[in-house]
């Protein structure tokens, strides 16, 4: 028997708690079940591999399009190679039963991992190979308590809805793993040597996912990488489009048409969605804004002063990079595939255009992780609500006035925060436009207004010296907190 090898990775980033978990179930005295998803790309099988580097390890990875028998055909091909075994990979299988109960021959005594990779493919995007290895697992798996199953996949709503809630597994030594993006804090390490600027302009560029990171930090600077791996012709950014609809999601014409939508408009309400797809507002359209939602890939809000229920609530696209790719990838595609760009990439990218769009990019960060600059500022122990301002009658009055960031908290305050994401430090004319927004905010119940700026670069001395705002928050701040 000939399991997989992996190599110590000596410059591997981040995960420290994520390991430790892993580590702690390996080295437990039952045997166990491991069930990771997340989007693609986040780095997922490196961490497992990682993980269990020094344990037999059998991978067995699904091949996307394939069917159902050719899936379990290729299985058994790798099985046959770590067996080193010709005649089992001639052994015609018609089940996930049957391909588990060799598999346990195998495995029955020692330390031993078996790591199913792109389960959503292996299972041709069905139940069955989940129920058929409940059955294994309660009559053979289980027994070997040195023995370690790992489930992963790129599909979320799959991994979530089939595999996680599934009852075959219900209450089997499961483990759950929801692998997300790096946090900036995390992104700082991994781009160590690039200045906080660039580490903010990587990370609110393509998000904190290791191997866009890896695409975006190839050259002198994150720009010229940016430029040339989205606008030369066959570039990474370029495809990785059609890969993500490949790998994490499963055939819906209403995936990538919501995306569609949303990348022409900065948000839009479901009846606006269900309409513009010519759908039903009902059950199928919630599943798929849900499916949408578990993959990363869009979120929805509304007003914090009103319940989630509203139909005030607004759908975006949340994911950052592809946040990009529709606002100055899509609409060049067909002159950078002709290689138009090639010779010079860095001119398909306006960097005036950029530089403002990197300012809504902050905006969403912010409101994401309010929960950081809520301990900054030091009332992360004071219950509150957070989230936009915006109404009805803001609506009708002034259309798209909105609050981006306010905090509505128990100790009778609310922060109120101004996000400016520039390439200098922010001067005194702040002072009118957040002016404006506060003279059209309701504030009922009179409560405090504490009034905060979160910027790229700080502010000016003369708007320092007004003492307009209670509090500043910078960049560097924001990547020096460690409660990410």
């Amino acid at each position: 028997m000939k399991p997989l090898r992996i190599k110590i990775k000596s410059n591997f980033i981040g995960r420290a708690a994520e390991l430790d978990r892993l580590h702690k179930v390996g080295s437990s005295k039952e045997a166990s079940i491991i069930i990771m998803y997340g989007r693609r790309r986040v780095g997922k099988t490196e961490l497992l591999e990682q993980a269990f580097r020094d344990r037999n390890l059998l991978k067995f990875e699904g091949i996307e399009g394939l069917s159902h028998k050719a899936q379990l055909a290729h299985a058994m091909a790798q099985l046959a190679k770590y067996t080193e075994s010709r005649l089992l990979g001639k052994v015609a299988i018609t089940s996930w039963k049957e391909f588990f109960e060799v598999l346990y021959d195998y495995t029955k005594k020692g330390t031993w991992t078996i790591y199913l990779e792109e389960l959503q493919w292996l299972a041709h995007y069905d139940d069955t190979l989940i129920a058929e290895l409940k059955y294994v697992w309660d009559n053979y798996f289980r027994h070997n308590p040195k023995l370690v199953i790992i489930l992963c996949g790129s599909a979320p709503s799959f991994m979530i809805d089939h595999v996680l809630h599934s009852k075959a597994l219900y209450n089997r030594s499961q483990y759950e793993f929801h692998l997300k993006e790096f946090n900036v804090h995390e992104t700082k390490e991994f781009l160590k040597k690039r200045s906080n600027r660039e580490v903010f302009d990587a990370y609110l560029t393509v998000g904190g996912v290791p191997e866009y990171l890896k695409w975006i930090n190839k050259d002198s600077s994150v720009f010229i990488s940016l430029c040339k791996n989205s606008f030369m012709s066959g570039s990474f950014f370029l495809r990785e489009y059609e890969r993500i609809f490949t790998s994490s999601m499963s055939n819906n014409k209403y995936y990538r048409a919501i995306i569609d939508i949303l990348s022409a408009r900065k948000f839009a309400t479901r009846t606006e969605l269900a309409d513009l797809l010519g759908a039903s507002s009902g059950g199928s359209l919630t599943n798929v804004l849900l499916d949408l939602e578990k993959s990363g890939f869009i979120t929805h809000y509304y007003p914090f002063n009103l319940e989630e229920t509203t139909m005030l609530t607004r759908y975006a696209i949340d994911d950052n990079y592809l946040h990009f790719y529709c606002k100055f990838i899509k609409p060049l595609q067909r002159n950078i595939e002709t290689g138009a760009y090639d010779n010079n990439p860095r001119a398909a990218l306006k960097v005036d255009s950029y530089i403002k769009w990197l300012g809504f990019a902050f905006e969403r960060f912010c409101r994401k992780y309010h929960h950081v600059i809520a301990k900054i500022l030091y009332f992360s122990g004071v219950h509150y609500r957070s989230g936009v301002f915006f109404s009805r009658s803001t609506d009708k009055e002034n259309p798209g006035y909105q609050i981006d960031l306010i905090f509505d908290r128990d100790d009778n305050v609310y922060t109120i925060c101004e996000m400016k994401y520039l390439q200098g430090k922010v001067g005194t004319s702040v002072i009118a436009e957040f002016e404006k927004k506060l003279s059209l905010f309701p504030n009922k119940g009179n409560k405090t207004i504490h009034k905060v700026l979160i910027c790229s670069e700080g502010a000016e001395d003369a708007l320092i010296k007004r003492a307009y705002f209670d509090d500043i928050i910078t960049c560097a701040q924001l990547l020096e907190a460690r409660n990410w």
